[in-house]
């Protein structure tokens, strides 16, 4: 069976084409602006598009955005249950594929030619078509939240996602998790920074920046001032440990 999963980037724009297999687009850094058979949309950090074969679709991307790639022959599509994706065509991509895409990036392409027919059926699992959604705008927020934590979280962003006003935002934070939008949103970022400290040798400036904080000095108050360490001290602990 045809399966390749690669990391790509494209030409800032591609006009009207389309091709013979099926193709799983996921973001990993910046966004495209896509119309799939007359359907517009936009992959960004929280939502993918799956491209049928022969559909027709454009796209439009910023210069240096990247994304992950799957694709796979048509005689795939009952195989990976892939039916119901390619009907919404824009999915949401919940944190289990986020860590996916991440790993991904890590191995880079040499490893995942090698591993597409394995980490390409999971990546499709993982999106969980079939798997109850939560109809609570409030919890789409939270998994939204914890997907993507690097993203530009201002309070009004996050009432306008949840569709509720500013003093319900803080209400629900507080009913929740007993914190405010943001102090709840730093620690996810320092979790998200934590785990990128482990589990990769990115520089920590690049780190802070992935996770959400302004620069390296930002997020190493936030990480002294929840846990009394160091971005540098808690990686070299990690690595230690390890």
């Amino acid at each position: 069976m045809f399966l390749s999963l690669e990391v790509r980037s494209y030409e800032r724009e591609n006009h009207n084409h389309h091709h013979d297999h099926t193709q799983l687009v996921l973001p990993i850094h910046g966004r495209m602006e896509i119309d799939v058979g007359g359907r517009g949309g936009c992959i960004d950090p929280s939502v993918a598009a799956l491209v049928t074969p022969g559909a027709v679709h454009s796209q439009h991307t910023s210069a240096d955005s990247r994304f992950l790639v799957l694709d796979c022959a048509p005689t795939a599509w009952e195989t990976l249950q892939i039916e119901r994706l390619a009907r919404q065509i824009y999915v949401p991509i919940p944190p289990a594929t986020r860590r996916l895409i991440e790993f991904a990036e890590l191995v880079g392409n040499a490893q995942l030619s090698i591993t597409a027919s394995q980490l390409g059926p999971l990546m499709l699992s993982s999106l969980s078509p079939d798997a109850p959604r939560s109809c609570d705008p409030f919890e789409q927020l939270i998994a939204r939240l914890r997907a993507n934590p690097g993203a530009n979280w201002s309070n009004d962003v996050m009432a306008q996602v949840a569709s509720i006003s500013m003093s319900q935002l803080h209400q629900r934070f507080r009913q929740a998790f007993d914190m405010s939008p943001q102090a709840w949103l730093t620690d996810v970022r320092i979790q998200e920074a934590q785990r990128w400290l482990r589990a990769t040798s990115l520089p920590i400036c690049e780190i802070a920046l992935r996770a959400g904080f302004s620069d390296q000095a930002s997020l190493t108050r936030a990480m002294q001032r929840v846990s009394a360490t160091s971005p540098a001290a808690y990686r070299k602990t990690q690595k230690q440990s390890g």
